[in-house]
C-alpha cells in the first residue's frame, strides 16, 4: 500500500481550514482497488491559491508548472517532494477542440478520512488526456457499480468531445 503520512497531513490541514477537495488520479483508482501503484497523490480544489497556502502554511509549499497545453488548470501546488509526493490542481482543466473543459472537484466518498473525488470526472479526465487504459478502467467500474448522474449532468454542460460525452450518458 502507498504511503498516506504526506497526503494525510494535507488533507488534515485542508479539512480543518474548511477548504474543499478531492483525491483523484491514481489515488482515486487506488481507493476503489484498480490499482495498487500511486506515483503521487493528486488533489483538486475550486480554492483560491492564497486559501489553499494558509491552510497549508506549516508545510513546505512549492508552486509548480501547472502543465503544458492541454492542460489549463489555474494552479498547482507541490507538497512533500519524497514519493509519494502530494499535488493540488486547482480548477482542473484541459483544453479540447471545443474549449476548455473544467473538471470540477466533486467528493464522491470518503477513503481513510480522506475525501475522494467522482469517478466520472476522472474518467473524463483520463479520456481528455488520451490515458485509454485508466479511463476504461474508469468506465468498466461505473459501468458494475452504477454512475451518478449528477456528476454527469455537470460534465455534459463542458464542451467534451462527443465519444466521451455518449460514452458518459451512456452510463446513466
Amino acid at each position: 500500500m502507498p504511503d498516506l503520512v504526506h497526503l494525510v497531513a494535507v488533507t488534515d490541514e485542508l479539512q480543518r481550514r474548511g477548504v474543499p477537495y478531492a483525491l483523484g488520479g491514481s489515488g482515486l483508482l487506488h481507493s476503489l482497488g484498480l490499482t495498487d501503484k500511486v506515483r503521487d497523490w493528486d488533489l483538486t480544489t475550486e480554492a483560491p491559491k492564497e486559501q489553499v497556502e494558509e491552510a497549508l502554511r506549516h508545510l513546505v509549499v512549492q508552486e509548480g508548472k501547472s502543465g503544458d497545453y492541454p492542460f489549463g488548470s489555474a494552479y498547482k501546488l507541490v507538497i512533500h517532494q519524497e514519493d509519494p509526493q502530494v499535488e493540488i490542481l486547482s480548477r482542473f482543466s484541459i483544453h479540447t477542440d471545443k474549449g476548455l473543459c473544467r473538471l470540477p472537484t466533486v467528493p464522491a466518498s470518503v477513503w481513510n478520512g480522506i475525501r475522494v473525488g467522482s469517478p466520472e470526472v476522472w474518467y473524463a479526465a483520463y479520456a481528455l488526456m488520451n490515458r485509454q487504459d485508466k479511463a476504461d478502467l474508469l468506465f468498466s467500474y461505473l459501468k458494475e457499480k452504477g454512475a451518478d448522474w449528477r456528476a454527469i449532468q455537470i460534465l455534459t454542460q463542458e464542451p467534451l468531445p462527443d465519444e466521451v460525452r455518449e460514452r458518459l450518458v451512456s452510463l446513466a
